[in-house]
């Protein structure tokens, strides 16, 4: 039974990250007149380091599925744009994190305004019946990931 409730759940997540891509990453590269060019993986890193505060490198690697090459050489960018800075853990003086920088604190938060304003574009073709429906949705799938991350 067990097994039975996984394949068919590995089978929607399947389809669900298909239909969030086809609907959602295109209003991901949308944005409008960004200070940067950054790529959706440097996008993406600064979304993620605002939100936790400071990373270590090979952390964001796993939230980024990259190599270790390809994130230093990102990192390395985002530091020349000014977007993010590394420094020494204080606790340990082996490990480095990486923060934003003011600039990139403002960036984020222009980029996640304009993300805002792009997926609101996408899901205001629902009713909203359908966008509480998708919200709730999106709080359960969000528990489920942290439960399975060891965060919840």
């Amino acid at each position: 039974m067990k097994e039975e409730r996984i394949k068919e759940t590995v089978k929607l997540q399947i389809e669900m990250i298909h239909l969030l891509h086809k609907n959602f990453s295109k209003a991901f590269h949308q944005t409008g007149n960004s200070p940067y060019s950054l790529n959706k993986n440097q996008n993406k890193a600064i979304l993620i380091i605002g939100g936790v505060g400071e990373i270590m490198p090979t952390n964001l690697g796993k939230c980024l599925d990259l190599q270790k090459g390809s994130l230093t050489s990102m990192i390395d960018a985002l530091e020349r744009e000014e977007l993010v800075c590394r420094r020494g853990d204080p606790g340990d003086r082996r490990k480095i994190l990486v923060s934003l920088t003011e600039k990139g604190k403002a960036y984020r938060e222009w980029f996640t305004e304009e993300l805002e304003k792009n997926y609101s574009e996408v899901l205001n073709r629902l009713d909203e019946e359908d966008i509480a429906a998708y919200r709730e949705s999106l709080k359960t799938i969000l528990d489920t990931l942290k439960k399975l991350d060891g965060t919840a």
